[in-house]
């Protein structure tokens, strides 16, 4: 059932990548849909490899230890890597969106990004440090709802 899991989000990764400039309005040389694309990549690099790494055995490189540190380090890495995206990004008018402001004000959008950008900055260096202190997987657990929650937040209360 994983494996079915695995096709469909890739197929659906991928149809998007194709689509990104009719989904966007954009001509396929456009900078944005050079980004919303780069991002398409960087879920299918993830998802493949979250599914394949443990098939070949690379947890057995290092102690358990520093495989935890790596695993936040990298969880760290994608949640700055989406946080400094994100404001490159355009607002979707294309897309049905029932928040008014997301589709209309591009001020607002920018200054909303931002905000999102700092918090997805200092909840990954929190999650960092934080491993050293406490359990790994708690603390990578506790910091990507943490981040999810913040999308919630500001995509959909603030401003």
């Amino acid at each position: 059932m994983e494996i079915v899991g695995l096709i469909l989000i890739t197929i659906t990764i991928l149809g998007v990548y194709i689509n990104a400039p009719n989904m966007l309005g954009l001509s396929k040389d456009n900078p944005k849909v050079k980004t919303v694309r780069a991002i398409q990549i960087l879920c299918l690099i993830v998802i493949i490899s979250r599914t394949l790494l443990p098939l070949l055995g690379m947890d057995k490189l290092f102690s358990p230890e520093i495989n935890d540190k790596i695993s936040v380090g990298i969880n760290a890495i994608i949640i700055m890597y989406f946080g400094n995206l994100l404001p490159k990004i355009p607002i979707y008018k294309n897309i049905e969106i029932k928040n008014s402001w997301a589709t209309g004000d591009e001020r607002v959008w920018r200054k909303a990004t931002k905000v999102f950008s700092y918090l997805s900055f200092f909840i990954a260096i929190s999650m960092f440090i934080l491993s050293f202190h406490f359990d790994s997987s708690k603390v990578t657990t506790v910091c990507q709802f943490i981040w999810f929650f913040n999308t919630v937040i500001i995509f959909t209360k603030l401003l």
